[in-house]
């Protein structure tokens, strides 16, 4: 058979060991677990025959190899879950008269995607807590590094290296806050029939179910229709977005700090063999931040069809299935992606110390607060003090000029000492050594417990 690459995710987009989780085998084999984990639990039960399980969990392991004569059958039939299970059947002599039994096709297709993003979760964790340590040494290193604050895209009163990449860091602190609390509540399963009740599957109904979920490493959905509810699909989607939206404001700085007349951080480039541009080859661009950037604004998207896709009909229809197929496995396998190549470029980043500083020294009116301040610790009421400033920086047009106009419209209210004071940057970053320094503390403790989720995940 020719296999047909279409989209960029297949060639081009996501890590390997993260795609395979969502590739078509790997979907089967979930499923055929699913089915296994309820023969198990009835087995345990006495509901059914010891050897019933053991006959699938052979055919498991070799699965992929009834994947074309599955496709083949769904071909036939319109269905993929009784597809699977007349293949399975053929390929069996005795479990025919227990497999599915009492089930319906969400019991194993919703189980399966929670197994999925279980296995997903396993490896995403160690993607964000390396884009948290990549982001915390810069923290840690450049914590009085000085650099010129910008707002509106403007100048503004400085800051250090180190509290603006803390900002991003406590932002991404946060975002594995709401994973750690949140993943127990997407990772569910349900085993209770077609409309949630669990009658085909007899008076130990809900013993079947937790049994088998047990058995799978998840939790029980408390009430479900024939679906989990897709609430839990909601509320995972959006905390990956949340996620990538930090992830591409972080990219988008440094690309705006890269820039040539600003030059104070930015990608490192391969001199010896990578090439910028077709046209310009004195060109080094900073392609993984705006590939980061592009990919963070596909992941959005894929949130409002998954918000549709939870309002169906009764107890179900089928007008979440096929966007879902889109969905949850580009949505995971972008966000990893994006996350570690965000710390690939942190981790290969240039810094220009020097530069920062030339930067803020080259514009003393980036220092007006700094003089506001100064001025008032000598006694100018604020209002007065922030009009003289203001007054001096609206009458220079050169750096200069500045300066010279604080002493001529400030008359005796400051000396020349105390202005080279308050226009020397390194005398105005306040807090942000202490600032840095409780965000890394925090940090650790965030590291920590991602590493712990993650051992849960593979236990």
């Amino acid at each position: 058979m020719v296999v047909v690459e279409i989209s960029p995710i297949d060639y081009r987009y996501g890590r390997m060991e993260v795609k395979s989780i969502f590739t078509q085998e790997n979907r089967l084999k979930m499923m055929l677990l699913v089915e296994h984990a309820v023969l198990e639990a009835r087995s345990e039960l006495e509901l059914l025959p010891r050897k019933v399980p053991d006959d699938l969990k052979r055919l498991i392991a070799s699965s992929a190899s009834m994947l074309e004569e599955i496709n083949r059958e769904e071909s036939i039939t319109r269905h993929d879950v009784m597809a699977i299970i007349n293949v399975v059947n053929r390929h069996s002599k005795g479990l025919g008269e227990y497999l599915h039994s009492g089930m319906t096709s969400n019991d194993v297709n919703d189980t399966a995607t929670a197994l999925q993003l279980k296995a997903f979760l396993s490896l995403y964790v160690k993607s964000l807590n390396r884009l948290l340590l990549s982001i915390s040494k810069i923290v840690k290193d450049h914590a009085l590094s000085v650099m010129m604050g910008r707002t509106h895209g403007q100048h503004a009163s400085p800051v250090t290296l180190g509290l603006k990449m803390s900002v991003y860091l406590a932002e991404m602190n946060r975002h594995a806050e709401r994973l750690l609390q949140a993943y127990p509540r997407i990772l569910v399963g349900k085993i209770r029939g077609p409309v949630g009740t669990g009658a085909g599957l007899g008076a130990r109904a809900l013993e079947i179910e937790d049994q088998s979920l047990n058995i799978l490493g998840l939790s029980v959905e408390e009430n479900s229709t024939q679906l989990i509810g897709r609430d839990r699909y909601i509320e995972f989607l959006s905390l990956l977005v949340n996620i990538s939206a930090t992830i591409e404001r972080l990219a988008t700085e440094i690309r705006n700090l890269q820039r040539p007349e600003i030059a104070e951080i930015g990608e490192g480039f391969d001199r010896k063999s990578q090439v910028g541009s077709s046209s310009m080859p004195s060109k080094m661009n900073p392609i993984t931040s705006e590939n980061i950037c592009s990919l963070a604004r596909l992941i959005r998207g894929f949130l409002t069809p998954q918000i549709e896709g939870s309002i169906l009909w009764h107890e179900r229809d089928l007008t979440n299935s096929a966007l879902e197929r889109f969905t949850i496995p580009y949505t995971c396998i972008l966000s990893d992606y994006i996350a570690v190549k965000l710390s690939e470029v942190l981790e290969n980043l240039w810094i220009d110390k020097k530069r920062m500083l030339q930067n803020i020294l080259s514009d003393p009116m980036s220092m007006s607060e700094s003089v506001v301040f100064a001025l008032t610790s000598k006694g100018v009421p604020r209002s007065e003090a922030h009009e003289l400033v203001r007054k001096a920086s609206m009458h220079s047009r050169s750096p200069d000029d500045f300066p010279r106009n604080i002493i001529e419209f400030a008359g005796n209210k400051i000396t020349d000492r105390e202005l080279a004071y308050a226009l020397d940057p390194k005398n105005f970053i306040g807090a942000s050594k202490v600032i840095c320094s409780r965000t890394l503390k925090r940090n650790a403790r965030m590291m920590r417990d991602l590493d712990k989720m993650g051992e849960v995940l593979v236990s």
